[in-house]
């Protein structure tokens, strides 16, 4: 029975991803057999509905959406600039911040010259306007997840699952509550340009360079430059690892079979197309960066020469620079609250958990830098065989540099990027790099569904059985921390090990979270075993791929 049901759900999905444009497997491999049918429309209704449903206080109002930046700077900011832009008039001094200071060049109007911003201001009301852009970008993240695992060749269902995931993951969700716009925009993005960088060296072309240079200068036009300088170095990694693999004549990560002309070029010559595409790819973005000039050349001035902060950053050397850049950075009670989302507690309000529960290292904390439990899950799958090793092992290091990078001095990892690398002692609060983590985690993620398609569709016993027990080992290592934090053990072992200097009131307020933090493990492992239990009625022909999905 089983064996006939994946047979019949193998043949619809080849043909369908074969006129998609799909590829069916190799290294560049794509989508997996056995993927059930997900007409266009599902994803995109999905991305609409979901974002208008989770904003929909705000959405069916009149009303502000809520953010504590906006609150004490960006509307008066952005009212200031709707105003002056509906006189007709661009200003180009802001006497309302700090008694005057320049518009473009100390980025007095954030986001102003960021075309979906400035373009809400002038047809909608500034309040208005500030809660449509975050919506929207929320929307946007989603379509561009889809797109980017789209063109590495993963299935529709595959996408699907991954671009819910990306769109509703914590981190991106939660910058809505401290008003973070630029973090937003940065990590809305990030998809959209590794989606336009793979183009290009699948098929270069004017379409993939100005897609490129266009994303690139949308990116700075954010004004979040450290957001857009971690998302900068993640994509020259990323085009690196594509030159190497053109160079080897190992084809695209994912892309249409009509490169066979451009594969064929790669074998033949394989260092001459790669260093090519590569170029271009660097003089793209350059082009992208030149679009931006306007924004980035006076702000980069100003910030280097005028600002206060960078005065206090260059006065402050040795341990007191290094505290400087590593503040408001990760740290292992963070890191926990991947597996366990309410484990650090949080100040947000709004619920019980996030009421004052925040016993973390850090003087406050109101949003989320995880990626949410079931990506993780999902993306252990992804190493179950199959092809496309280049890419997962790609993302697992670009997710663990990240990861590592966002603790702080608790490991070495951003102690090297400050000695070596430029830049990194201008910024602060390195946990802003964690939104890579959770675009890895999200890609892998639809890797492994298409992973657990191609054991249903192919009737592989041993790939199954690979298959279910990563996923009960993970189940299971969840159920354990349940375990352990309503027992109190792990609580216990964490402030007398790894938060040894923790306070009293600290302590006290750990204690008050007790309840929260064995509900969010008890979740966790649930969402986990959920996931088990249906792959493994699948498997057994009970359920169909798409009740999975």
């Amino acid at each position: 029975m089983a064996k006939t049901r994946s047979t019949k759900a193998k043949l619809p999905s080849g043909g369908r991803e074969s006129r998609s444009g799909s590829p069916r497997s190799g290294e560049g491999g794509g989508a997996a057999g056995g993927a059930p049918r997900i007409p266009l429309w599902i994803p995109a209704t999905l991305f609409v509905v979901l974002t208008l449903w989770l904003f929909r206080a705000f959405v069916f109002s009149d009303q502000m959406l809520y953010g504590g930046d906006t609150l004490s700077l960006g509307y008066v900011a952005r009212a200031f600039y709707a105003k002056a832009l509906k006189s007709g008039i661009f200003p180009l001094w802001n006497p309302h911040i700090l008694g005057g200071t320049p518009f473009i060049e100390a980025l007095s109007g954030g986001d102003s010259l960021y075309p979906p911003s400035a373009l809400l201001l002038l047809i909608m009301t500034p309040y208005r306007a500030l809660g449509w852009k975050l919506v929207l970008h929320i929307m946007a993240a989603g379509f561009f997840m889809f797109g980017w695992t789209r063109r590495i060749g993963v299935s529709r269902a595959a996408a699907l699952v991954a671009g819910i995931g990306y769109m509703l993951s914590p981190m991106l969700v939660s910058f809505v509550h401290p008003g973070h716009d630029g973090k937003l925009f940065v990590m809305s993005l990030a998809p959209l340009l590794f989606w336009a960088v793979e183009g290009h060296f699948v098929k270069p072309g004017p379409k993939s360079f100005a897609a490129i240079g266009l994303v690139v200068g949308l990116v700075l036009f954010t004004t979040h430059f450290q957001m857009a300088y971690f998302l900068f170095g993640a994509v020259g990694m990323y085009a690196l690892f594509r030159t190497v693999q053109t160079a080897r004549g190992a084809g695209a990560t994912g892309n249409e079979q009509g490169e066979a002309d451009a594969v064929s070029a790669s074998r033949t010559r394989p260092i001459a197309p790669a260093l090519t595409r590569f170029g271009l790819f660097l003089l793209a973005s350059v082009a992208g960066a030149a679009v931006a000039g306007v924004q980035f050349i006076p702000a980069a001035n100003y910030v280097t020469h005028y600002s206060r902060r960078i005065q206090t950053t260059r006065q402050a050397a040795g341990e007191t620079g290094r505290a400087w850049s590593s503040s408001w950075s990760s740290h292992p009670e963070e890191a926990m609250s991947l597996l366990i989302p309410d484990f650090s507690g949080n100040n947000a309000g709004g619920a019980p958990w996030a009421e004052n529960t925040y016993w973390g290292r850090n003087f406050t904390r109101d949003n989320l830098p995880i990626s949410g439990v079931l990506l993780l899950v999902l993306a252990s799958v992804a190493f179950v065989g199959g092809a496309r090793r280049g890419l997962k092992w790609f993302l697992t290091g670009l997710g663990t540099i990240a990861l590592l990078f966002s603790q702080g001095t608790h490991t070495p990892v951003w102690g090297l990027f400050y000695a070596l690398v430029p830049g990194i002692r201008l910024f602060r609060a390195p946990d802003m790099v964690m939104f890579l983590f959770v675009f890895s985690a999200a890609t892998l993620a639809a890797l492994g569904v298409d992973r657990i398609f191609r054991a249903s569709a192919e009737n592989d016993d041993e790939g199954w059985t690979r298959v279910l027990r990563v996923l009960a080992v993970f189940a299971g290592f969840l159920a354990l921390l349940v375990l352990l934090v309503s027992s109190g053990v792990l609580q216990s072992m964490w402030t007398t090990v790894v938060y040894k200097d923790i306070t009293p009131d600290k302590l006290q307020t750990l204690g008050s979270l007790q309840p929260f933090i064995v509900r969010s493990a008890l979740v966790s492992a649930l969402l986990a075993f959920g996931v088990w239990a249906l792959s493994w009625a699948v498997r057994r022909a009970f359920l169909a791929p798409t009740a999975l999905v």
